[in-house]
């Protein structure tokens, strides 16, 4: 609970909020709802005009109150981890007060707003979902016997599949408050996460983590001056960083440094670091490709296994993971230091991770840039930059819940206010303002956050293709086309369950 005078202070802000958005839509319909085919666009005021505010009128949403009603959200965290660690780096649901951390403040008013709005109280509690059942079970018993203990959950997309095809999760696609084709629902996490005509989870904003997990790559910048190497910023504006590039430049830094001729030690110079549970995928979510996708049925397809994802993969493998320049393959693997102090300490000019990283990143004495992954090659449209699923985010609704009426309309304002509010807060001053070095790292990120993927393969089929994937690469398998016959069978009798699932939810 808030204190009553921030109670008082939120509520003047939510009817300044109000106020506005009235003045907004004076000369509409005030219950009219917002188109479902485009959102609105904002056009510039003629020459002389005063500016209106820009944001999409909020007035689609109820007005009533609920008398003190609590929306508790359980949280996602891995073996008792607390917000402000490499799983949880941001607290994204609920503060108890404001800090002085600027994310914490402004969720924090986001969230008196909400209350002061509705009446509601906002609370959160994190259970880990690995090392312990602890989650899955507290989940399973709560909706066993209906007691409603949790009215929104979080979830990293590798733990979602079971939920939904136990049918446990409501429809969000049928709860009237929501308007998932709103900015401030991700519109590619949307198409990604649903199954025919049901959603059941979906990354709006007002998560963080999903944000955080972004796949990104990091460069630095004192070996790329060493090496003359120019400027990579002006490549990725001209659509000209690709994988070549990144190969060509990561061979022709790799050097042996100790002078025994092998670029085999925690001496010697290379060309990229990162590890290799996930670069296969960052790297192949460059291209612009999923391993599976919805189509417009709402049916899962398979886009993987053919002779272009193949060669893909196997040029991955060959040129970048199995190469001289890959730090993991270093010879002497009992001098082999973390992939990100390779980094940290000068002696990779390339790292492969996420963009929470930049969060560790803020110690490091050398001066370090960002970009996307790369493209396959120069014709491939636009950049893409993978949502690593072990260390995402999204959120959904306990089928349980009675009272959706009340929880949409609470998940909606509080997306809401995190679109315009929070995250420009969370961008500038948590990943900006304390990690990247450099102005140009901004317009980076803000490529990287435009071109987030949801990759339907991560999570519908990760048991059998994911998950299967990443361990015979840690195995060092070398042959994709091996490698896709030993998963072959499982993952197309997986596609049909899931595709007999989306016929059952019609």
């Amino acid at each position: 609970m808030r204190t009553n005078m921030t109670r008082l202070v939120a509520l003047l802000l939510a009817l300044l909020m109000l106020a506005g958005t009235l003045a907004l839509v004076s000369c509409g319909d005030a219950t009219e709802q917002p188109p479902e085919d485009e959102t609105p666009e904002q056009q510039p005021p003629d020459d002389g005009a005063i500016e209106e505010d820009p944001r999409i009128p909020l007035d689609y949403l109820p007005t009533d109150t609920y008398g003190g009603e609590q929306i508790n959200i359980l949280e996602w965290t891995v073996d008792d981890h607390v917000p402000g660690d490499t799983w949880v780096p941001w607290e994204e649901i609920d503060v108890d007060l404001g800090d002085g951390d600027p994310i914490n403040n402004v969720i924090y008013d986001r969230n008196g707003v909400v209350e002061e709005t509705y009446d509601v109280v906002i609370t959160k509690e994190y259970l880990s979902i690995n090392g312990s059942p602890a989650y899955t079970t507290a989940f399973r018993a709560n909706e066993t016997t209906g007691d409603q203990a949790y009215q929104m959950i979080t979830l990293r997309t590798t733990n979602i599949l079971s939920l939904c095809m136990e049918n446990l999760m409501t429809n969000m696609f049928e709860l009237p408050n929501l308007h998932t084709d709103m900015p401030w629902w991700n519109a590619d996490s949307v198409v990604s996460y649903t199954m025919g005509d049901a959603l059941f989870f979906a990354a709006p904003e007002m998560l963080l983590r999903d944000k955080g997990a972004t796949a990104a790559m990091y460069y630095n910048q004192v070996i790329a001056d060493n090496e003359g190497i120019e400027d990579l910023y002006a490549l990725v504006a001209a659509g000209e960083w690709t994988q070549e590039v990144m190969i060509e430049l990561s061979e022709n830094v790799t050097a042996d440094m100790d002078g025994d001729d092998l670029v085999s030690s925690a001496e010697d110079m290379y060309g990229l670091a990162g590890s290799k549970r996930s670069i296969p995928f960052h790297m192949y979510a460059g291209t612009g490709n999923k391993l599976a996708q919805i189509n417009d049925e709402g049916y899962l397809e398979l886009n993987f296994g053919d002779d272009e994802s193949i060669m893909m993969w196997q040029d991955m493998l060959d040129y970048v993971m199995y190469s001289d320049y890959y730090t993991e393959n270093m010879k002497d693997s009992a001098l082999i230091p973390s992939d990100f102090n390779f980094f940290t300490s000068d002696h990779a000019l390339f790292y492969i991770d996420m963009v929470k990283t930049a969060m560790r990143l803020r110690n490091m004495e050398s001066n370090y840039g960002v970009l996307p992954l790369p493209k396959y090659d120069e014709y491939q449209d636009e950049y893409a930059s993978l949502v690593w699923m072990h260390h995402d985010c999204v959120l959904g609704i306990p089928a349980s819940c009675t009272n959706t009426d009340v929880i949409s309309v609470v998940l909606e304002h509080m997306s809401y206010i995190s679109y315009y509010d929070v995250y420009p807060v969370f961008y500038d001053t948590i990943i900006l303002g304390k990690s990247a070095r450099d102005a140009q790292s901004k317009e980076m990120l803000e490529l990287i956050f435009r071109t987030r993927s949801f990759d339907p393969g991560q999570y519908w089929l990760d048991s059998v293709l994911g998950s299967t994937l990443l361990t015979l690469f840690e195995k060092g398998q070398k042959n994709i086309s091996s490698v896709w016959a030993s998963v072959t069978i499982q993952t197309e009798t997986a596609l049909e369950e899931f595709n007999e699932k989306v016929d059952e939810l019609r």
